[in-house]
C-alpha cells in the first residue's frame, strides 16, 4: 500500500487532529518594552519572532494558527518592515496599531490589501481600562477573536487556506524526534542591545526552553502569559545573525529621527538551532519580500526541524560576541558582557517613531 504522506500543522509540524482548521494564520505585533509587560496570549502562539526596533528595544510578532482559537492578545503595537517581510510568505492576517511609512510602502508594493489590519484605521483593538493610568497608552491596546472576526466578516476577507509550512522542513511527527548533533545547550542568552536581552533555560520534563526577559530594574524574570499565568516556552529556538543598521531619515518629524532599523535579509547568514537541550550551527537565507526564510545545515542540506512551537530571534551581528549558551555544566565561548544601556534614550527614540507611525 502507498504510505500516507506527512501532513503536519504548518506552524508546528504536529498532527492536525480532528479539530484542525485550514486557515490563514494571524500575525499580531506585540509591545515588548519593559514597562508594557506582561503580555497576553503568547502561550497560545505557535511562532514568536523577536527583532530590535528603534532605540534598541525589541518587539514581538506572535503568529497564531487561526482566528477561531485566538485568545485575548496584546498589548498590540505598530508594524515594522523587518517583521512584515518575514510574515509575507505566510499570507497571514497581519494585525497592528500604526506602522512606519517604510512598512506601508512594503505593504503597498506587495498589494497586501485587506490582509493588512491597521488598528489606527479600523476598530480591531480596545483599551484595557485596568491598564489605563498605570501603563503607558501604547501598552493598553488588546484584540481578540471577536474583534478580528468582525473585521474579517465586514470586509469579506477569505481566511481559508490549505497552507503548508513556508519555512520549516519538519521531521514527520510519526517518527522519533531528531537528536541534534552539536553541543549540549541547556541555557541560552541573547543580547539584542544594551538593555534588551532574552534568555532560555531547557526544561527536560517538558522538552522545551523556558523564556525569561531582562530589564535593567529587575534583571531576568520569567516570561509569563498574563491571561493564564503560563510560562512562555518553545520546543525550538532559532537565533539568526545579520546586519542591522539605521534607515536614513530625511527629517520632517518634529520629534526627531525615529531611528527605524534596516534589517538585512538579502544575503542570509549564520545562525543557531536549539532543540532538546542541544544546539547546531546553521545557515539561513531569505532574499526578496515574497521569498520565505529558509534554514540549512552547515553543509547546505535542508535543516530538519523537530515539531513544536518555535521562537525566532533576529539579532544584530554587533551583538554576536555577547551571545552565549551553556550546557551540562560547561560554559561555551561568548560570555554575556555587562552593558550600560539608557532606557530613557530608548524611550525617546520610540516616541519619535510613534509620531512618525501615526503620520
Amino acid at each position: 500500500p502507498t504510505a500516507v504522506p506527512f501532513d503536519g500543522q504548518p506552524l508546528t509540524g504536529e498532527a492536525k487532529g480532528d479539530g484542525y482548521v485550514a486557515s490563514r494564520p494571524v500575525a499580531i505585533m506585540i509591545n515588548n518594552r519593559s514597562d508594557s509587560r506582561p503580555t497576553r496570549g503568547l502561550s497560545q502562539a505557535d511562532l514568536l519572532y523577536e527583532i530590535m526596533v528603534e532605540g534598541g528595544i525589541t518587539r514581538f510578532m506572535a503568529v497564531f494558527p487561526n482566528l477561531e482559537t485566538l485568545p485575548e492578545v496584546g498589548p498590540v503595537r505598530s508594524a515594522r518592515d523587518q517583521f512584515f517581510r518575514l510574515i509575507r510568505p505566510f499570507q497571514a492576517l497581519y494585525v497592528h496599531v500604526g506602522r512606519s511609512a517604510i512598512t506601508q510602502q512594503y505593504i503597498d508594493d506587495t498589494q497586501y490589501g485587506d490582509l493588512d489590519v491597521n488598528g489606527l484605521n479600523v476598530q480591531i483593538a480596545y483599551r484595557d481600562p485596568a491598564r489605563e493610568g498605570s501603563y503607558p497608552t501604547d501598552a493598553t491596546a488588546f484584540t481578540n477573536s471577536e474583534k478580528l472576526t468582525s473585521y474579517v466578516t465586514k470586509n469579506s476577507v477569505d481566511m481559508s487556506r490549505a497552507l503548508t509550512s513556508p519555512i520549516f522542513d519538519f521531521v514527520d511527527y510519526r517518527e522519533p524526534a531528531r537528536t541534534l548533533t552539536g553541543d549540549s545547550a541547556t541555557s541560552v542568552s541573547i543580547v539584542h542591545s544594551a538593555s534588551y536581552r532574552t534568555a532560555f533555560d531547557y526544561d527536560a520534563a517538558s522538552n522545551t526552553y523556558l523564556t525569561s526577559l531582562y530589564s535593567r530594574s529587575a534583571g531576568y524574570t520569567p516570561m509569563k502569559d498574563e491571561n493564564n499565568g503560563q510560562r512562555i516556552a518553545f520546543a525550538n529556538v532559532f537565533v539568526l545573525f545579520t546586519t542591522i543598521t539605521q534607515y536614513p531619515y530625511p527629517g520632517g518629524n518634529p520629534h526627531g529621527n525615529p531611528d527605524y532599523k534596516k534589517v538585512d535579509y538579502d544575503f542570509g547568514g549564520v545562525g543557531f538551532y536549539f532543540n532538546g537541550g542541544k544546539v547546531e550551527k546553521i545557515r539561513w537565507s531569505k532574499g526578496p519580500t515574497d521569498y520565505p526564510l529558509l534554514f540549512t545545515d552547515e553543509n547546505g542540506n535542508s535543516l530538519k526541524v523537530n515539531d513544536g512551537k518555535s521562537y525566532i530571534g533576529v539579532v544584530s551581528l554587533d551583538e554576536y560576541d555577547n551571545f552565549s549558551y551553556t550546557g551540562s555544566g560547561d560554559a561555551t565561548a561568548n560570555p554575556v558582557k555587562t552593558n550600560t544601556g539608557d532606557d530613557a534614550a530608548a524611550s525617546a527614540a520610540e516616541q519619535a517613531a510613534d509620531a512618525a507611525d501615526a503620520g
